[in-house]
């Protein structure tokens, strides 16, 4: 009887101390939702940074329970922020990116002013 109240104490006390964990996996949207590796994941409110394993998978330990903002980010990729409650979670979060759109207007733009010559100083007065 003493060691079972003993156990229960001890079990509702260390879940009372349990620190909460956001996780999840980053996939690409526009291809069958596959996952997308070495993504960036930051903890906005704590400026914790992550990189997604080679299945896309992500985990934050050992949070204090609030809400927090998660900022997924990807070359190429649209970056994404999710407002998440430790409270609400309680299921792997799967967190779609879609790649950026450039036309290619855009890029002619970018490579037309990427190989512009600067125009020559005219100093030299005329004689």
């Amino acid at each position: 009887m003493k060691f079972s109240l003993a156990f229960l104490f001890l079990l509702l006390t260390s879940l009372g101390f349990s620190q909460n964990t956001i996780n999840g996996i980053i996939t690409d949207a526009e291809l069958e939702n596959t996952p997308l590796m070495f993504a960036k994941i930051t903890l906005k409110e704590t400026g914790t940074k992550l990189i997604t394993d080679e299945t896309g998978a992500f985990t934050f330990n050992n949070l204090d329970e609030g809400r927090y903002t998660l900022v997924c980010s990807f070359t190429g990729y649209e970056t994404k922020e999710i407002s998440i409650d430790t409270k609400e979670v309680n299921t792997s979060l799967s967190i779609p990116l879609f790649a950026s759109t450039l036309s290619l207007d855009d890029l002619t733009l970018a490579f037309a002013s990427a190989t512009a010559v600067p125009p020559k100083n005219n100093t030299e007065k005329s004689r």
